[in-house]
């Protein structure tokens, strides 16, 4: 007899590390890109430098997703999506650092992955509820524009922690990745829409 429950976490717990698969390609590919290198002037960087600031990209993605997902179960009124979303978020955290070890990261430093990744999410939830208050007050978001709100505060919030870190605090809005990261982020969370809008 098939335990629907079992066979359901597992599929969840797959799922999820395929969307973990996408944030370390998408991240790699951002990382990669000439107009990004140009902007972190990736060449003077050293290798561990280099190294650090696509770290950030991934852990700066998964918590945008991560929030995306929070807000998909804030807002879901059948209970079915509910245990999916979460299963999904719970997904791409042990997704991903299944995938560092599947590719031969120590333990220790799954260790730390794993208390980075907590350590980020917890300061992502905590900036992602002040740009959802700033943003309450924004006259420029209209009445028929508030379902987009969740969707500015994330990117916003991603934007400026992941640039905060890049950047080592240092940084503002004239900084070249400012717009770059801004659209980076909206078009991220974009992916999820189709899984998290239906």
């Amino acid at each position: 007899m098939i335990d629907f429950k079992k066979e359901t976490a597992k599929v969840l717990l797959e799922s999820g590390e395929k969307i973990a698969q996408m944030i370390a390609q998408e991240s790699f590919d951002l990382w990669s890109r000439k107009d990004f290198r140009m902007f972190i002037d990736f060449d003077h960087q050293t290798q561990t430098e280099q190294d650090r600031i696509f770290n950030e990209l991934e852990v700066s993605l998964i918590g945008l997703y991560v929030l995306h997902f929070d807000n998909a179960i804030e807002t879901a009124t059948d209970q079915a999506k509910v245990l999916v979303f979460k299963g999904l978020r719970e997904g791409i955290q042990t997704g991903f650092l299944k995938i560092l070890s599947d590719n031969g990261v120590e333990v220790k430093f799954l260790k730390m992955w794993e208390g980075l990744i907590k350590t980020r999410v917890k300061e992502y939830r905590e900036d992602y509820k002040i740009a959802m208050k700033m943003s309450a007050k924004d006259k420029s978001f209209a009445i028929k524009d508030a379902d987009l709100r969740p969707a500015w505060a994330r990117a916003e919030t991603l934007k400026i922690d992941c640039l905060s870190h890049i950047r080592r605090g240092n940084f503002d809005e004239k900084d070249p990745l400012w717009k770059f990261l801004t659209k980076w982020f909206i078009t991220m969370d974009a992916r999820l829409n189709p899984l998290t809008t239906k």
